[in-house]
């Protein structure tokens, strides 16, 4: 034994060192011979035979019937070498394998050559006809490779016949036909013919053959591939043989058949004989013995050679859920075995199943159930302690498909909270930066502060690549403390080399806080301590601090200093300042900047159009605003833009559909959407918000739901704070408050937060809530007291702070103020109002003092300017409380409030027309308080004195003052001026009796007229009289007729020279017995 060793390390060392031609034999190894010679009849075990079987001595071919010749043949892999493989080492008997493996393909060609060299000289012709004859070789040359793949064996009577040669050339070509390869009968009946001829394919030739049959779909030619192979001997099966008969086998249903050649293949081949297949078809068949067996083959080999075969490459072709449900039952299995045995003979199967696991979680960018992902995670928990390498694949899992897919987003954030908190696992840096970018486009604050947390805790802070990441996170929440501490740890760790980007961030949170001192300190102490020399972004950001408060001045004394600067404005800065004065409707100061931007050559933006359009549609010249988005399309526009977010057209064409939609033109709204499909320009969320606020207009807040709740997802468009405060404003337009409670609840259920649009919205819904109880309960005169509005306010008032303003965008009920007063000084107006109007004096004395603690905190102590909408609920509750000097002294402070927001730019208010049209009714609700003030106490003449300078300054008077100031002028008896007035301000949008008993369905036997009567064909603006009017004129009238007959009739028919429409609808009113008519007619 030990001379047949070193015999045999010999021989190894020879195909190691050399490549030969020659199969080599040592000089004491035994002749051939002596393996057939009687050694068939000893009895040994199974496994001893297959030790016995070493294929590298010459193999006998597969020859034709009667006159078999023995063929040498070349190792299948050049593994063959009759080594005593239990003598080496493993990894130097794979070394010694690989070697041979290379050189064994240059042997194959190199005999190919010399055979078929030899071939051709071995026949001659012969001069009678007789076909010719073989001459005599030597025996080695007369053998024929394995490898030859077209090769055939003669006859015994001599050449192949023409028949036999166009069989075998049918065969071949339909074996490798292009056109219908499915078609297998006209394959298998030229095979059948072969077969009826002394020829026989080689077994290399019978691979496709196999291959086509195995893939079939009838069970003749699937039984039929068994045949085939069966016939082929053992020692010449090689393993594409061995994977089409698995093919074959599984087909057929007989998984332990195929396991029985699995398990041939395996001890004798090497290659892709089937192991992949056979081991999915038991994954999916739940055979979890085969399966482990095949597994535990599988890396029995995996340790021989090193390139074995993937064994996951069909199971990887299985869906995603298949998977996951399939790993499930595996681990599932594994249970039951650890259970019912120990862990140590459950160990296999454990692994197995560990590693499907893995191997499902490692996919990427497939669609899947999140419900099978957690069930089979918290299966494997019961197999193996917590591993961060399975959590981390299900998290990166999750958000491979993309920060769209909420449900999986969510999946994962709950994952990585579970590896920190619950299962106490330390997040590796790799699964950091994956969350830190997730909660980034997230916009999730609380996450990112969490990811700051296991950077600083577990890994001394975050790397530098993601510093600039996370300070832009929390610079986008506002939240400039963390921003600065993360910059002061930067600058630490690495210096001030390259602080730009982060220094800009800085300035970015202000920006976000709508801080403009804070914004302006940091610049200059960036310069001073750091030596930053400020960039056009860092102006453009300072500049746009000022622009968001609408900061006139301190935008246009910054914008001078950055002319006198080294760093020139581009279109982006003019953008910044257009956008301000837009805003504010002042369309002399958007095209001056235009004018000057253009003539210093500078191209325009998107965003300088976009500013000219708004300042068109807020300066009532819709028709140019059209013209100008229109004709944008074809105009050079640089798309460059100030601050993150793609550049497109929408923001023009949300200007048009906003204006459309706060109007009530639902139609029109419809229009302009379908001109932005036909013009490809894409839909965002302001696109959606303005037709949900055209439709909660027109009292319709269920289509508007439809829309945020069906539309919307389905779009891809996100669902933000800005739409639930459209519905919820709808529905309180139909007095539903108890609906507007719920739309709050699921907004913060759905994580969304709120803002002080939606908190003012909630806070007008649990005030009428409370009103509607509190008449229930106690319809006597009593106290009023909002309690649930209260704990709302108090609620909003404690969560108060400048981040609040970080997410930017448009705001309902801000109303004439800037954000950074409206998002603290919205909540009191409505509050005072209310309890002015239910003579709750003490509460608004109350509300008032909280609103002046609260501005004192929002503004470091700084003195406090009440808003304009305060002041005329102020001015409500002293009405009511009868203190008119109070209401008074309210007036004048609205007034001089009111100069300072709706002055244009560089107006002289000396001069008429200074008031910007966006503001022109800034002042109408607080005049009805003061007029009706000034006739308690008795001063009506300062009346028309106050209209004429409101008018002259460009205020607008709406129809609530001229309907209150009729009235006052006919209570006191003012009756020809009170007509005048009606006729000539009011009556032009009168229509008349008839029409408006019924418009609504009011004509009744006891109908009753809507109060404020309001045409649809009317224009949003027209001043008509109300009801209420004509029945305070109809008693002048009747008062004018119960005096002396001469004066009242000359009184008459003055009245009849100078209104003779308002005296004609007067003299037609209908009677009616209502309140008013009641205390104003019936006694006269």
């Amino acid at each position: 034994m030990i001379e047949r060793a070193a015999a045999c390390l010999k021989n190894g060392g020879k195909h190691v060192l050399r490549t030969s031609n020659w199969n080599l034999r040592s000089q004491r190894s035994l002749h051939s011979a002596f393996w057939s010679h009687g050694a068939g009849d000893i009895d040994l075990p199974a496994w001893w035979l297959a030790l016995l079987q070493v294929p590298s001595v010459y193999d006998l071919t597969w020859s034709s019937q009667d006159n078999a010749t023995p063929a040498s043949r070349t190792p299948s892999d050049g593994l063959d070498l009759g080594l005593l493989e239990f003598l080496y080492p493993v990894k130097t008997l794979a070394f010694i394998r690989e070697c041979v493996r290379g050189n064994s393909a240059n042997a194959r060609r190199h005999r190919r050559s010399q055979l078929l060299s030899q071939r051709s000289r071995a026949y001659t012709s012969a001069a009678d006809g007789i076909g010719s004859v073989p001459l005599d070789q030597d025996k080695e040359e007369q053998e024929l490779s394995t490898d030859a793949t077209t090769e055939t064996k003669v006859t015994s009577g001599g050449l192949v016949t023409p028949e036999e040669s166009e069989c075998k050339a049918k065969l071949h070509n339909l074996l490798y036909a292009k056109d219908d390869p499915s078609d297998t009968s006209a394959l298998w009946q030229a095979y059948q013919e072969l077969m009826t001829t002394s020829l026989r394919l080689d077994p290399g030739d019978l691979i496709p053959l196999l291959e086509r049959f195995s893939t079939s779909t009838d069970s003749f030619e699937i039984e039929e591939t068994m045949n085939i192979f069966n016939d082929i001997p053992e020692i010449r099966r090689r393993p594409l043989h061995y994977k089409y008969a698995i093919i074959a086998s599984l087909k057929q249903g007989d998984l332990d058949s195929a396991m029985v050649m699995h398990q041939e293949a395996v001890s004798r081949v090497q290659g892709n004989f089937g192991s992949s297949i056979i081991f999915e078809h038991a994954i999916r068949e739940f055979k979890w013995k085969e399966a482990q067996e095949i597994w535990r083959v599988y890396w029995d080999n995996r340790q021989l050679y090193f390139g074995a075969p993937d064994l996951w490459e069909r199971v990887d072709t299985m869906t995603l859920s298949e998977q996951m449900k399939c790993a499930t039952k595996a681990v599932k299995m594994a249970t039951r075995r650890i259970r019912v045995s120990s862990y140590n003979d459950a160990r296999p199967m454990c692994s197995l199943a560990v590693s499907f696991v893995r191997r499902a979680l490692n996919a990427r960018k497939t669609d899947f159930n999140e419900s099978l992902q957690l069930h089979m995670l918290g299966r494997t928990r019961r197999i193996q302690q917590p591993d961060l390498t399975l959590f981390k694949a299900a998290v990166l899992q999750n958000l491979s498909l993309g920060v769209q897919n909420q449900k999986h987003s969510e999946m994962a954030v709950e994952l990585y909270r579970q590896i920190r908190g619950e299962l106490n696992l330390i997040p590796d840096l790799d699964l950091l930066k994956a969350m830190s970018k997730r909660f980034s486009a997230l916009r999730d604050a609380h996450g990112m502060y969490e990811v700051l947390e296991d950077y600083q805790k577990h890994h001394k802070g975050p790397p530098p690549q993601l510093y600039s990441v996370m300070m832009a996170q929390f610079a986008r929440h506002g939240d400039y403390d963390t921003v600065d501490q993360l910059f002061q740890q930067y600058i630490a760790m690495y210096g001030t080399a390259d602080i730009q980007d982060h220094a800009n961030l800085l300035l970015w949170a202000c920006f976000r806080r709508a801080e403009t001192d804070r914004a302006e300190s940091v610049l200059q102490s960036l310069q001073d301590e750091y030596g930053y020399v400020p960039d056009l972004r860092a102006w453009n950001i300072v500049l746009a601090t000022y622009a968001r408060v609408r900061d006139c001045d301190g935008a246009m004394a910054l914008f001078e200093k950055l002319v006198g600067s080294n760093v020139p404005p581009e279109n982006s800065s003019y953008g910044i300042l257009m956008g301000m004065f837009a805003k504010s409707s002042d369309f002399e100061a958007v095209s001056g900047l235009y004018e000057r931007a253009t003539s210093a050559g500078i191209s325009p933006s998107l965003g300088m159009v976009d500013s000219l359009v708004l300042a068109l549609v807020n300066h009532d010249r819709f028709d140019e605003a059209c013209q100008l988005v229109e004709k944008a399309n074809t105009m050079n526009i640089d798309k460059k833009q100030f601050g993150p977010g793609q550049v497109t057209p929408t923001r023009m064409w949300n200007i048009l559909l906003t204006h459309c939609a706060i109007k009530g033109q639902l139609e029109e709204v419809s229009q302009i959407q379908k001109r932005m499909h036909e013009s490809g320009v894409p839909f965002d969320k302001h696109t959606y918000s303005a037709l949900m606020m055209s439709l909660c207009i027109k009292k319709l807040p269920h289509a508007a739901v439809r829309i945020m709740k069906v539309v919307m997802p389905q779009c891809g468009a996100r669902v933000t704070a800005l739409h639930y405060s459209i519905v919820m404003g709808g529905f309180l337009k139909v007095n539903q408050p108890h609906v507007v409670l719920g739309i709050a609840k699921k907004m913060l259920e759905r994580g969304i937060s709120p803002t002080f649009s939606t908190q003012n919205q909630l806070l007008k819904a649990a005030s009428k809530v409370d009103e509607q109880e509190d008449n229930q309960e106690n319809p006597g005169d009593h106290p009023f007291q909002a309690r649930r509005a209260e704990q709302v306010l108090a609620q909003a008032l404690e969560a108060l702070d400048p981040m609040e303003l970080a997410p930017g965008g448009p705001r309902q009920l801000a109303k004439s103020n800037p954000h950074n007063i409206a998002y603290y000084a919205s909540y009191f107006p409505y509050m005072i109002y209310l309890y002015g109007m239910k003579q709750s004096f003490e509460r608004v004395v109350r509300m008032y003092d909280t609103y002046i603690s609260t501005a004192q905190r929002m503004h470091r102590g700084a003195e406090v300017d009440p808003p304009v909408e305060l002041l005329s609920a102020l001015m409500v509750a002293h009405t009511q409380a009868g203190e008119h000097l109070e209401t008074e002294k309210c007036w004048h402070l609205a007034v001089e409030k009111s100069s300072k927001i709706a002055c244009k730019w560089n107006a002289d208010t000396s001069q008429p027309g200074w008031v910007l049209r966006k503001y022109r009714f800034l002042l109408a609700l607080p005049f009805t308080r003061y007029i009706k003030s000034l006739q308690a106490l008795g001063r009506i003449d300062e009346i028309p004195t106050t209209m004429d300078y409101l008018q002259h300054a460009g205020y607008e008077l709406s129809v609530p003052n001229w309907n209150v100031y009729v009235q006052i002028l006919a209570q006191e008896g003012r009756s020809v001026v009170a007509f005048e007035t009606c006729e000539q301000q009011l009556m032009d949008g009168w229509g008349n009796w008839s029409a408006t008993m019924n418009y609504g369905k009011y004509l009744r036997a006891k109908a009753k007229i809507k109060k404020h009567w309001h045409p649809q064909s009317l224009e949003p603006g027209t001043l008509f009289p109300v009801y209420e009017t004509f029945v305070y004129l109809a008693g002048a009238y009747l008062y004018l007729k119960r005096l002396p007959l001469a004066e009242g009739q000359d009184l008459l028919e003055e009245l009849e020279r100078v209104a003779p429409r308002t005296v004609a609808a007067v003299l037609k009113m209908p009677p009616i017995d209502d309140k008013i008519q009641n205390r104003l007619l019936r006694s006269r």
